[in-house]
């Protein structure tokens, strides 16, 4: 039997009448956000095919393979319908015993419109593009609300202007302060989790340690240990605070230029387990104790002249009335 596929959409926020997208997102987060959460079955199976439509970051070619946890075989098709329509063509024709996965990253105005990963079953045939790309060309938003696969969240970061957050969104990552440096090698080794929230087992108390240290935090035991996986989504906020101007990490200085300040929250992902996140897609001091938030991956700050990325927490919406 093939795997089981879904559709999904992320990134829609709403300011006054018109959306955007957060200036913390860009075509890796919504491509990234498409894939991983597909459904339920963490980690992912041995090898997958990621079928991607629109021009990505160089961390695409690396990245989606940390945010899976396994192999990515990796095919690009160009930006618009016609990349589109051949990327479900070819996704259509593709071994079906294997995860294939669609995310598609589109670019309007030098914001990134949106990301999905299609369903390819009885529910939306691979051939029946119209039911993607619409009459009126690519709306991925649109599609996901009119599918019933899941709301785009309705909040938004509150930049200074629309001139600050076009500057944050276009920053040359080689052009800013690297604050407090990490290197690039003890970054990548920590992706499993800061990016997967990876954490390990005690296999002689349970104890559930995070991020993974190689030692368990409660009896000590360095063996047995095993790979835990933390919830993505759910966690609640045990304690709130706002990072005003000054107050920042220097490595957030052109953030906060740009945006002003942040929010931060301590969230309980697991009895006992607790994990600091930076806020986004909601203003300062708009989530506060007793929350349930998500989590998503999302630019952080520049370093080493690419941008690093980590897990950021974000409202948990509640379901719309035709979902509940």
């Amino acid at each position: 039997m093939a795997p089981p596929t879904w559709g999904y959409a992320v990134g829609a926020a709403r300011r006054g009448a018109a959306s955007a997208f957060g200036p913390d997102e860009d075509a890796f987060t919504l491509a990234a956000a498409a894939v991983e959460r597909a459904d339920d079955r963490r980690p992912t199976p041995a090898a997958a095919t990621l079928f991607l439509v629109g021009d990505q970051p160089p961390v695409a070619e690396w990245g989606f393979g940390a945010v899976l946890g396994g192999p990515v075989e990796l095919l690009r098709f160009p930006a618009g319908e016609a990349g589109l329509r051949a990327a479900i063509e070819a996704l259509a024709a593709a071994d079906p015993g294997r995860p294939r996965l669609l995310a598609w990253a589109t670019d309007r105005g030098g914001v990134a419109a949106g990301a999905v990963r299609l369903a390819v079953d009885e529910r939306l045939p691979a051939a029946d593009a119209e039911a993607v790309v619409g009459p009126d060309g690519p709306a991925p938003v649109e599609w996901a609300r009119r599918a019933g696969v899941v709301d785009p969240p309705e909040r938004g970061a509150a930049p200074e202007s629309p001139e600050t957050f076009r500057v944050y969104r276009e920053l040359d990552p080689a052009a800013v302060s690297e604050g407090a440096y990490v290197p690039r090698a003890r970054y990548l080794e920590n992706l499993p989790s800061r990016w997967r929230l990876v954490a390990e087992a005690c296999g002689r108390c349970a104890t559930v340690t995070f991020p993974a240290r190689g030692r368990c935090r409660g009896c000590g035991a360095d063996e047995p240990l095993s790979p835990h996986l933390l919830p993505l989504d759910g966690g609640t906020v045990v304690a709130a605070t706002t990072i005003g101007r000054g107050g920042q990490p220097t490595e957030f200085d052109a953030q906060v230029a740009a945006l002003g300040g942040y929010g931060v929250v301590l969230a309980e992902l697991a009895p006992g387990v607790r994990l600091t996140l930076q806020v986004t897609d909601a203003r300062p001091g708009e989530i506060g104790v007793g929350a349930r938030v998500g989590t998503r991956l999302r630019r952080l700050y520049p370093m080493e002249g690419e941008w690093r990325y980590g897990r950021k927490a974000v409202p948990l919406a509640p379901p719309s009335p035709d979902r509940a």
